[in-house]
């Protein structure tokens, strides 16, 4: 009987702060809000100048598109797999540059600028799985090492077969 009495008043208790809660805006616990700042580039002095020489090369076969999410590109709702694992494995890599036919905007390739940045253990693992998921979603990745010592015909060669294959 005492525990009945126990669990009623703890109910009641519980009931009052609800409707308490609910009728008083101001003791609801409020979301955070966040201030964020405008950056200036979004991309390095080195990848800006990549861009313009990609630009100069396929402008007019394709568009070219900086520092893309790797979710913007790949459908991680794959059937037999987790769906919110997969798209938080993708979430917050991105790729230097896509390129896209012009006629319907499908993807030729990814491109990826590998400076000395990429030679740390963590960005090597990175790379890797980086690699592999490309590989698996048949999308060509592009990985250009020392982007700016790299000339324009070495630009032009490695993108050869894809442009010439896709378009």
């Amino acid at each position: 009987m005492e525990i009945i009495l126990v669990v009623a008043l703890f109910l009641f208790l519980a009931l009052v702060l609800v409707v308490r809660i609910k009728s008083n805006p101001s003791q609801r616990v409020s979301k955070p809000v966040y201030k964020y700042y405008s950056k200036r580039h979004i991309m390095t002095k080195c990848e800006e100048k990549f861009f313009e020489t990609l630009c100069n090369i396929f402008d007019d076969k394709c568009y070219i598109v900086p520092q893309v999410h790797l979710s913007s590109l790949l459908d991680h709702r794959v059937k037999g797999q987790n769906w919110k694992s997969a798209f938080y494995h993708i979430n917050g890599k991105s790729v230097d540059y896509v390129l896209l036919k012009r006629r319907d905007l499908s993807v030729l390739c990814a491109v990826e600028l590998d400076d000395a940045t990429h030679d740390s253990n963590d960005r090597i693992s990175r790379d890797a799985e980086i690699e592999r998921i490309f590989n698996g979603a048949n999308i060509p990745l592009v990985k250009l090492r020392s982007p700016e010592r790299i000339t324009k015909q070495e630009i032009v060669d490695a993108f050869a077969n894809i442009i010439n294959s896709k378009s």
